[in-house]
């Protein structure tokens, strides 16, 4: 059942970021925790966009574009100081085809992207707490 409230999208966000960083102490090497890194991410936006009263899509491809999220969000990338881009790399390059990677030709470690899915998670959510809603 998908979430219906921005809280439900926070404790989803949350519970997912959990489970990519006790996979990652699992399976270092592989792309299991950085496809959840990217759902907990995802999560945070539509809780996010749940909190703001902005429609999203809730299925299918569109559901999941994390780059359009963002920016129903009104964030710019330029809002991270990510100069090495761990958490962009959420944005700019993640998607659900990860499910089907054995592996992915990236410049970062998988730890050093759930740690920037866990920075980007909280920096969504400080900013939740901060705008309240817009109605």
């Amino acid at each position: 059942m998908s979430p219906t409230t921005f809280e439900e999208w926070i404790e989803l966000a949350n519970e997912r970021s959990a489970d990519a960083h006790a996979l990652l102490i699992q399976r270092q090497n592989s792309v299991g925790p950085i496809y959840l890194a990217g759902y907990a991410v995802e999560c945070m936006l539509k809780a996010y966009l749940q909190k703001q009263g902005i429609a999203f899509p809730r299925s299918g491809r569109e559901g999941h574009d994390l780059r359009n999220l963002w920016h129903q969000a009104g964030f710019r990338l330029a809002d991270l100081g990510d100069s090495a881009g761990e958490k962009s790399f959420f944005v700019t390059s993640w998607s659900t085809d990860l499910r089907y990677a054995a592996r992915i030709e990236i410049d970062f470690t998988s730890e050093a992207l759930v740690q920037g899915s866990a920075h980007l998670v909280s920096w969504i959510q400080t900013r939740l707490r901060r705008r309240g809603r817009r109605t």
